[in-house]
């Protein structure tokens, strides 16, 4: 499909997700620096080209730390110098203890990986509805296979002062927790689960989570400052978070083994030689060689079961660039970033934690540093096979059937789509709204290789609900006809430019009728019910600008606030209004109207209609965020 297409295809549906923020196109980013001073100079040059306010920084070895500092500054408004010990949010990087935390019980023999969550935590509430013969065991916590939503925006929200204890947050909104699909099959990234499973840790161990987090890693790891609450020493060292120039307050995450730890980099230079050195610190182990191993493999998803080794382990990502696997996680909260990995093959890792809600920041900086990392690494050479007869049947067009939350499942329907085309007997895979492509290469008949990240990403499996399946990385798709990709894609442009050239005929006819020019009665109603459609769905769409001033603003979606009761009437409106648009071109066909405007409106009206009903299919329509 031509670029162009895509970037009109990607405008188009971006007027009617009004939970999504556009990201800014990343530019190119510097040469690969040759130095580590040079790397510095690099990174330094990326924080004030994008006005990032602070970057930590720590690049260790197997031997110490290389670079542990910050640049920039912790306090824009009162030019707050940032250094080593400035403490940053490392977001869903802190979901790596929670996994640590279990290879440990396991070692002890006081945990079992598949141990079913029902047997360990009866008094959390989670509904499985195959859990008799599927039922969710402690893996699926830690892999994220448990088919669960991801929080509801109610648990986004809730952000209390005072700290309240895992089984209080457990109980505040449960809802979240039901299997969408056999628990074990598909990977959704979840944040509930991190917080069951550290509920299963304190059950076990007699401690308060944090404590025993605390007690066996922050200690021995001399991660002196690293907190999951609001600390003296967060209060005193803290990087201000800011969200494009505003500062955020600090946010009180309900489920705090999920993402709540602040630390510095400092800190995280010791937890990265820790992860380098796979469960040893300065010649103590913590924890065994093969827990550690277990941690990066994905196991519990249909691809990780034939040997994908693009995926999700034990709390631990493993991604790929130029032929070789790097380790780790990522974390955000808003207004902040962060990036940890480490590369086997060179006894290195590298965390960084910016300040901001940049995402073009955060891109340039981390592909810089991987290629500073690879610059003198030749990635080993893999034997090809021409590609199986099984996998060229494999073309395509596909949908995503693994949603993280089925909330913005009406988005993702559309632009995650995803296809499939064979060229010269080489197999690639091009997202919809997304100008790049994947290629495929064979060395073997299970599972295909990533020509550019060097790993098995791509399986043909078979899903016990959807039956033949494509997992790429953590994806599975399911195959669909191209009349229902390129009929929804004809129904959003189409209703997209008419609704633009409504508004456009709009500034002549509505002074005309100001001024008298232009009669009232079926003409004016058929002109202007179309038209209010069309504000209701935009105003829906941007009521999170219009009234929050923030669209991110967690608070203004999670709660009862105008931003919420907003999307809530707008929609329902949307519905009524469109309706009746189209019964009046029905029942004003035979009038002595004027024909251009009457077919137009009779468009703009079986439009909305059709898009009403797309949206009413996925539940979008009267939704209630604040209780979702």
């Amino acid at each position: 499909m031509p670029i162009a297409l895509k970037i009109i295809i990607a405008f188009c549906l971006a007027i009617y997700a009004p939970l999504t923020v556009n990201a800014s196109e990343v530019s190119p980013i510097p040469e690969t620096p040759k130095t580590l001073d040079e790397l510095k100079v690099a990174i330094e040059k990326i924080r004030t080209e994008t006005h990032t306010p602070a970057v930590g920084i720590a690049l260790v070895n197997d031997k110490g730390p290389l670079w542990v500092a910050s640049l920039g500054e912790a306090n824009s408004e009162k030019h707050i110098k940032a250094d080593e010990d400035t403490m940053y949010r490392i977001g869903s990087v802190s979901k790596m203890f929670v996994a640590l935390a279990v290879q440990k019980l396991v070692e002890e023999g006081k945990l079992h990986l598949n141990d079913k969550v029902r047997n360990l935590v009866p008094d959390v509430a989670f509904n499985n509805p195959w859990e008799d013969m599927h039922p969710i065991l402690l893996v699926h916590l830690l892999e994220h296979t448990t088919g669960w939503d991801d929080m509801h925006l109610a648990e986004y929200a809730h952000n209390q002062s005072t700290p309240i204890n895992l089984k209080e947050a457990l109980e505040f909104h449960p809802d979240s927790r039901t299997s969408r699909w056999i628990p074990g099959t598909r990977h959704a990234y979840c944040n509930t689960g991190p917080a069951v499973t550290a509920y299963i840790i304190e059950r076990v161990t007699g401690q308060k989570f944090e404590d025993y987090i605390q007690q066996n890693f922050f200690n021995p790891l001399q991660m002196h400052t690293a907190t999951y609450f609001l600390s003296a020493a967060y209060q005193q060292h803290a990087a201000t978070l800011y969200s494009g120039i505003k500062p955020e307050k600090y946010w009180n995450i309900i489920y705090r083994p999920a993402g709540a730890i602040n630390a510095s980099p400092k800190d995280m230079a010791n937890f990265l030689q820790f992860l380098i050195k796979r469960g040893e610190f300065e010649g103590k182990r913590i924890i065994s060689n093969e827990s550690f191993d277990r941690t990066e493999v994905s196991k519990t998803t249909l691809g990780g079961e034939v040997g994908l080794t693009a995926g999700y382990g034990l709390h631990n990502y493993t991604t790929g660039r130029k032929g070789f696997a790097f380790h780790g996680h990522n974390g955000g909260v808003i207004g902040g970033l962060t990036e940890l990995s480490y590369l086997r093959e060179k006894n290195v890792g590298y965390v960084f934690m910016i300040n901001s809600d940049n995402g073009v920041a955060f891109q340039k900086i981390s592909d810089l540093i991987r290629d500073y990392l690879l610059q003198n690494l030749k990635a080993p050479e893999s034997k090809t096979i021409n590609l199986p007869e099984e996998f060229k049947l494999l073309t395509g067009w596909y949908k995503p059937i693994n949603p993280r939350s089925d909330l913005l499942k009406y988005l993702l329907d559309v632009v995650g789509l995803l296809h499939i085309t064979l060229t010269d007997g080489e197999l690639h895979s091009s997202p919809l709204t997304a100008p790049w492509q994947s290629n495929y290469g064979a060395i073997n008949h299970t599972y295909l290789v990533d020509k550019w990240t060097g790993l098995a990403t791509l399986a043909r499996v078979k899903d016990p609900l959807a039956g033949e399946t494509v997992q790429i990385d953590t994806t599975l798709y399911q195959r669909i006809s191209p009349f229902h990709v390129f009929g929804l894609l004809a129904l959003f442009i189409l209703w997209s430019l008419v609704m633009v050239v409504d508004f456009i005929f709009a500034f002549f006819w509505i002074p005309r009728r100001v001024w008298g020019k232009l009669q009232g009665g079926p003409s004016i109603q058929l002109r202007i019910w179309p038209l209010i459609s069309s504000g209701l769905i935009l105003l829906a769409t941007f009521s999170g600008i219009i009234f929050g001033g923030n669209a991110s603003t967690l608070e203004s979606w999670g709660t009862l606030s105008m931003v919420s009761v907003n999307l809530f009437v707008a929609s329902i409106a949307f519905c009524l209004t469109s309706i009746w648009s189209l019964w009046l071109a029905i029942r004003y066909y035979k009038q002595p109207i004027y024909k251009l405007a009457y077919w137009h409106s009779t468009l703009l009206a079986s439009l909305h209609v059709g898009v009403m009903i797309y949206l009413l299919y996925y539940g979008a329509i009267g939704i209630r965020t604040w209780v979702y």
